[in-house]
Protein backbone atom coordinates (compact mmCIF):
# COMPACT_ATOMS: atom_id res chain seq x y z
CA UNK A 1 0.00 0.00 0.00
CA UNK A 2 2.73 2.43 1.14
CA UNK A 3 4.74 1.58 -2.21
CA UNK A 4 1.79 2.55 -4.61
CA UNK A 5 0.70 5.36 -2.81
CA UNK A 6 4.14 6.88 -2.60
CA UNK A 7 4.48 6.00 -6.62
CA UNK A 8 1.00 7.45 -7.34
CA UNK A 9 2.62 10.81 -5.33
CA UNK A 10 5.91 10.86 -7.22
CA UNK A 11 4.47 10.05 -10.76
CA UNK A 12 1.75 12.68 -10.19
CA UNK A 13 4.81 14.97 -9.45
CA UNK A 14 7.11 13.71 -12.65
CA UNK A 15 10.03 13.00 -10.06
CA UNK A 16 9.36 9.31 -10.46
CA UNK A 17 13.11 8.98 -10.86
CA UNK A 18 13.55 10.14 -7.58
CA UNK A 19 11.63 7.29 -5.84
CA UNK A 20 13.43 3.45 -5.49
CA UNK A 21 11.97 0.65 -3.70
CA UNK A 22 13.57 -2.24 -3.50
CA UNK A 23 11.34 -5.35 -2.42
CA UNK A 24 10.63 -8.68 -3.24
CA UNK A 25 6.91 -9.84 -2.76
CA UNK A 26 7.72 -13.62 -3.92
CA UNK A 27 9.75 -14.81 -0.96
CA UNK A 28 8.99 -17.99 0.92
CA UNK A 29 7.40 -17.78 4.24
CA UNK A 30 10.53 -19.30 5.95
CA UNK A 31 12.79 -16.55 4.40
CA UNK A 32 10.08 -13.55 5.09
CA UNK A 33 9.76 -14.07 8.64
CA UNK A 34 11.79 -12.00 10.99
CA UNK A 35 11.29 -14.23 14.40
CA UNK A 36 13.62 -17.27 12.41
CA UNK A 37 17.13 -15.77 12.67
CA UNK A 38 18.80 -18.69 12.01
CA UNK A 39 22.48 -18.69 10.20
CA UNK A 40 20.53 -20.98 7.39
CA UNK A 41 17.87 -18.48 7.04
CA UNK A 42 20.35 -15.16 7.64
CA UNK A 43 22.44 -16.64 5.03
CA UNK A 44 19.30 -17.44 2.28
CA UNK A 45 18.36 -13.02 3.32
CA UNK A 46 21.70 -12.18 2.36
CA UNK A 47 21.32 -14.39 -1.33
CA UNK A 48 17.72 -13.00 -1.47
CA UNK A 49 19.56 -9.55 -1.52
CA UNK A 50 22.11 -10.21 -3.48
CA UNK A 51 19.70 -11.50 -5.97
CA UNK A 52 17.93 -8.32 -5.53
CA UNK A 53 20.65 -6.07 -6.32
CA UNK A 54 20.87 -7.51 -9.74
CA UNK A 55 17.59 -7.38 -10.65
CA UNK A 56 16.24 -4.31 -13.10
CA UNK A 57 14.47 -1.46 -11.20
CA UNK A 58 10.83 -1.58 -11.04
CA UNK A 59 7.74 0.54 -10.73
CA UNK A 60 4.46 -0.45 -10.04
CA UNK A 61 2.19 0.12 -13.31
CA UNK A 62 -0.35 2.63 -12.03
CA UNK A 63 -3.22 0.95 -14.19
CA UNK A 64 -2.50 -2.58 -13.78
CA UNK A 65 -0.64 -2.83 -10.15
CA UNK A 66 1.53 -4.76 -11.37
CA UNK A 67 5.46 -4.39 -11.46
CA UNK A 68 7.41 -3.40 -14.40
CA UNK A 69 11.00 -2.79 -15.79
CA UNK A 70 11.17 1.16 -15.29
CA UNK A 71 14.43 1.37 -17.32
CA UNK A 72 17.87 -0.72 -18.45
CA UNK A 73 19.57 -0.01 -14.61
CA UNK A 74 20.01 -2.46 -12.02
CA UNK A 75 18.91 -1.92 -8.51
CA UNK A 76 22.75 -1.68 -7.46
CA UNK A 77 23.29 0.76 -10.57
CA UNK A 78 20.33 3.04 -8.81
CA UNK A 79 21.28 2.48 -5.44
CA UNK A 80 25.12 4.09 -6.29
CA UNK A 81 23.02 6.91 -8.30
CA UNK A 82 21.13 7.57 -5.35
CA UNK A 83 23.86 7.66 -2.56
CA UNK A 84 25.81 10.16 -5.11
CA UNK A 85 22.95 12.13 -4.92
CA UNK A 86 22.62 12.17 -0.97
CA UNK A 87 26.30 12.62 -0.28
CA UNK A 88 26.11 15.84 -2.48
CA UNK A 89 22.89 16.96 -0.76
CA UNK A 90 24.67 16.61 2.17
CA UNK A 91 27.98 18.31 0.99
CA UNK A 92 25.74 21.32 0.19
CA UNK A 93 24.10 21.15 3.69
CA UNK A 94 26.82 21.37 5.73
CA UNK A 95 29.01 23.94 3.69
CA UNK A 96 25.90 26.02 4.35
CA UNK A 97 25.26 25.10 8.08
CA UNK A 98 26.57 27.62 10.82
CA UNK A 99 27.31 24.40 12.86
CA UNK A 100 29.00 22.59 9.37
CA UNK A 101 32.14 21.17 8.88
CA UNK A 102 33.11 23.92 6.80
CA UNK A 103 32.30 26.33 9.49
CA UNK A 104 34.08 24.13 11.70
CA UNK A 105 37.53 24.36 9.86
CA UNK A 106 37.04 27.85 9.21
CA UNK A 107 37.15 28.49 12.79
CA UNK A 108 39.83 26.20 13.75
CA UNK A 109 42.10 28.01 10.75
CA UNK A 110 41.23 31.56 12.16
CA UNK A 111 41.99 30.51 16.29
Amino acid sequence: MVDYHLSTVFQALHSEKNYLRIQDDTLEETVCSVDIATHENLNNLVKVGEELLKKPVSRVNMETGMFEPAHQSTNEEALVRVAGILSRERRVREMRSPHGKAAGAAAATTV
